[in-house]
């Protein structure tokens, strides 16, 4: 499938670690998607053709599809431009970052027939993955709470992160991967309650450095988010994550990768399923029904974390659904 790259600003690393590995092909070309973004060392790495311009790009090119990974806040417009023009659309997350245009970028996907992924890449680790189906088989029985947690470091941060029309928030930027998680494990959301803060934040504007999400999930579960930017310089790596799932029957937990589950039987380590790469899952899923069911899960989210976000800076709890 012929494909080009617009922007460098995310998660690009995800096709980028398809191509080393073998499993998908270089493509046509690459470009910018907002002032101020490097795409030389992109091009280079990817032997593509550097464009000064996207548009000019995809009218030359004519891909099949298009990576959109410019400013998290510039989103929506650029996909929505590809999908009205025909193109498979593979997203950075938040797919928007504002209701009006997640409605109108969704009105774009149902009526462009084409398919709309986006790099929520967490849900493809082994250890999600592994974790997942052990909820699954039963292992802790009904699941009635969920907590997650998602911690970075906040190293050197460019430009687009200190204003909100070009970042978009904490809670759509870091924890729509953990609502990810929670909103597949647990359901719909049903009232969702949020805190957000910039304290601390290393003269980055307006970023958040902390957020906090309370969520009454369907059939009564409850769930937690947290993230932060506060991880220290000498962690061994850039991110923590972490995932609690309590059920009936005993409770799964994630700590450092590794699922541990504890039961009737006593807390034991499980073997870890193989990962797998986002953006090859998302080319595979093209034309199947797994395309559409990808689509809606990642509006879903968007959509979840943008009330979040809403419920934050109004300080009010939400009624989602």
């Amino acid at each position: 499938m012929k494909y080009v790259i617009i922007g460098s600003s995310g998660h690009h690393h995800q096709v980028t670690d398809a191509l080393t590995a073998g499993l998908c092909g270089a493509p046509a070309a690459v470009a910018a998607g907002d002032v101020g973004e490097d795409m030389h060392w992109l091009s280079e790495f990817m032997h593509a053709p550097l464009y000064a311009d996207w548009r000019a790009m995809l009218d030359e090119i004519r891909p099949e599809l298009a990576v959109v990974n410019s400013y998290y806040g510039h989103l929506a417009e650029k996909s929505i431009y590809c999908l009205e023009r025909g193109m498979h659309v593979y997203s950075e997350k938040p797919l928007a970052a504002d209701l009006t245009k997640l409605k109108q970028l969704e009105d774009a996907w149902k009526a462009s027939g084409r398919a709309l992924g986006c790099m929520l890449n967490l849900s493809c680790c082994g250890w999600y993955k592994t974790l997942k189906a052990a909820v699954q088989a039963g292992e802790i029985g009904e699941v009635r709470l969920i907590h997650a947690q998602k911690s970075y470091r906040m190293g050197t941060r460019g430009p687009q992160y200190q204003t909100r029309e070009s970042y978009g928030g904490t809670i759509p930027w870091v924890a729509i991967h953990a609502a990810d998680w929670v909103l597949d494990l647990g359901g719909r959301c049903r009232q969702i309650s949020a805190f957000h803060s910039s304290a601390a934040n290393c003269g980055n504007g307006s970023m958040e450095t902390t957020c906090a999400l309370l969520m009454q999930l369907e059939n009564g579960v409850i769930a937690t988010i947290d993230a932060d930017f506060l991880r220290p310089t000498g962690s061994a790596r850039h991110d923590d994550d972490r995932l609690r799932v309590t059920g009936t029957r005993g409770m799964l937990e994630v700590i450092d990768k590794t699922v541990y589950l504890e039961n009737e039987s006593p807390r034991r380590a499980l073997p870890l399923r193989e990962d797998e790469n986002p953006f090859v899952r998302f080319i595979n899923a093209v034309g199947t029904p797994l395309s559409d069911e990808l689509a809606r899960q990642a509006l879903y989210d968007t959509r979840i974390c943008l009330l979040a976000r809403q419920a934050a800076d109004e300080s009010v709890s939400i009624k989602c659904e």
